[in-house]
């Protein structure tokens, strides 16, 4: 598909602007609610140095008051993304959802083994291994998908359960409850972490072409043809490029 404001020549539409906004919002979210989150937690169960936590707390005006802002945002964030979600539902998230969730036990396995091989390339092994043709969201990024939106669910369902006890029921954060509910939401977030340090290693280092989507919201039809050939043959069948 040809551009006329696009001087890169030939570039495939990837997503609107909407979604590129909903995506550097998030990804500024999860910055600032995990350098927050890790402010928040003294004592043995602390994850950070106490140092940085007291520095945390010392610019908001005590743990208190970083507890509340962060549960806050938390809340505004998970929010708009759900808003996003609702109000966005049939032209991009059910097309979203279809595309990326792995949730029966053969999709899980056949997105390892494709994740497998990507990754054993990467080191110079299993050169001759043979992968289907590549969907618009190839074995890992299905597998990252998934994770993030269960993960992202069980974060917002642990935190506001934790910040609801904090409120309302002061004994609740010394049971077992507030307790386990804090080792899940620190579990999920962690997970979530590994999945973005991949995420950006790929989207920085590896393919940096593709952080053009983000920006433009457009990708070069080459690099479009050579990634992702199953997604480009159902583009060239809709008459897209």
């Amino acid at each position: 598909m040809s551009t006329g404001n696009n001087p890169q020549g030939k570039m495939v539409f990837t997503r609107p602007k909407s979604v590129i906004r909903i995506h550097w919002f998030n990804a500024v979210s999860w910055l600032l609610l995990t350098v927050s989150g890790l402010g928040i937690v003294r004592g043995d169960l602390r994850f950070m140095p106490a140092g940085f936590t007291e520095w945390m707390q010392s610019v908001v005006g005590g743990q208190f008051n970083l507890i509340v802002g962060h549960s806050l945002y938390g809340i505004i964030w998970a929010t708009i993304l759900a808003a996003f979600a609702i109000a966005n539902w049939n032209n991009v998230m059910l097309p979203f959802l279809k595309r990326v969730l792995t949730l029966t036990p053969a999709s899980i396995l056949t997105d390892m083994k494709s994740m497998g091989i990507t990754i054993a390339q990467l080191f110079g092994l299993l050169k001759k291994a043979e992968l289907p043709p590549v969907g618009r969201y190839n074995g890992a990024q299905r597998l990252l998908g998934t994770m993030i939106l269960v993960s992202g669910v069980l974060i917002t369902l642990t935190g506001v359960a934790m910040f609801i006890m904090f409120l309302f029921t002061e004994l609740m954060v010394k049971g077992a409850i507030f307790r386990w509910s804090l080792v899940a939401h620190a579990f999920f977030v962690g997970l979530v972490w590994i999945g973005l340090v991949a995420h950006i290693y790929y989207s920085v280092i590896e393919t940096p072409e593709a952080l053009e989507g983000m920006k433009s919201g457009y990708l070069d039809e080459d690099f479009v043809k050579h990634h992702s050939p199953g997604w480009y043959d159902e583009l060239k069948q809709e008459g897209k490029v």
